[in-house]
């Protein structure tokens, strides 16, 4: 009886170890597909960056922004303009933008009155919170740059993975440092490094001397972090991004240190 049943259980051995072989070689495969470079940066602590706020619509998370006083959030003009007060909250306070997050709803929104949506000049805007943010080691507002950086000199981005990068690379592996605060260290690029990469959207050199600058990329085959998300140097904000994305061109942004006068006006 055991030497008629002995083929049976031989089959049945092999057919085991072939399906762990598999799951084997499915969970290598997903591994090697669980390329980190891809987010744009290494999660840091909310700690480091406490400045830093997500822009929600519609509860779900869109933007980047940035924590200006304790009253206003900066952020793009592209990602609010549009909407309702109603439609759009705000979440600071927190490492992840889904857990432990405070959340404040707006109750007023100020778009540059010179952008247009159809370029990426001005492209700013003011989100007046309904009450103040109560001020911790995880919620501070951020002072703004006296002067401008010299070209080539280190600046640190933060912000969460965007919306392109969901669509580009999502990855199950990497589903949870994407919903991390994310930070780079990217270098600063010169006016003509910017217009002769970005010719082709027809980036002009005197925006970039005056109301833009651009940063090398996060990383090969590395997505920005999602638009309206700050950018600082020596811990006083310099940019707001303005365009990114996951191709080769430069991270774009506003140079904040221009529109002075106009965010001190709206937030009075």
């Amino acid at each position: 009886m055991l030497l008629r049943a002995l083929p049976l259980l031989l089959t049945l051995c092999v057919l085991v170890l072939s399906n762990d072989d598999t799951d084997a070689d499915e969970e290598e495969e997903e591994d090697d597909d669980c390329n980190k470079a891809t987010l744009g940066g290494h999660p840091v602590d909310i700690t480091t960056a406490p400045w830093s706020a997500s822009v929600s619509i519609r509860e779900k998370a869109k933007c980047g922004g940035v924590i200006y006083s304790l009253s206003h959030i900066v952020t793009a003009g592209k990602c609010v303009d549009g909407f309702l007060n109603k439609a759009i909250r705000i979440r600071v306070g927190s490492t992840t933008r889904s857990d432990g997050v405070i959340e404040a709803d707006v109750c007023n929104i100020t778009v540059h009155e010179k952008f247009t949506g159809r370029t990426i000049l001005h492209n700013l805007a003011i989100l007046k919170l309904c009450g103040p943010l109560t001020a911790s080691k995880t919620i501070q507002t951020i002072q703004l740059a006296k002067q401008f950086p010299a070209n080539g000199a280190m600046v640190t981005a933060n912000g969460w993975a965007s919306f392109r990068w969901w669509t580009t690379y999502w990855s199950k592996c990497l589903d949870d440092e994407a919903h991390k605060l994310l930070k780079a260290e990217v270098k600063m690029l010169g006016p003509r490094q910017c217009t002769n990469l970005g010719v082709e959207h027809n980036w002009s050199k005197q925006n970039f001397t005056e109301y833009l600058f651009c940063t090398e990329k996060f990383g090969k085959d590395a997505c920005s972090f999602g638009m309206g998300s700050p950018v600082v140097h020596q811990g006083k904000l310099i940019g707001i991004m303005s365009k990114g994305g996951c191709s080769d061109l430069p991270e774009v942004y506003i140079n904040i240190i221009r529109y002075k006068s106009w965010l001190e006006s709206h937030t009075k």
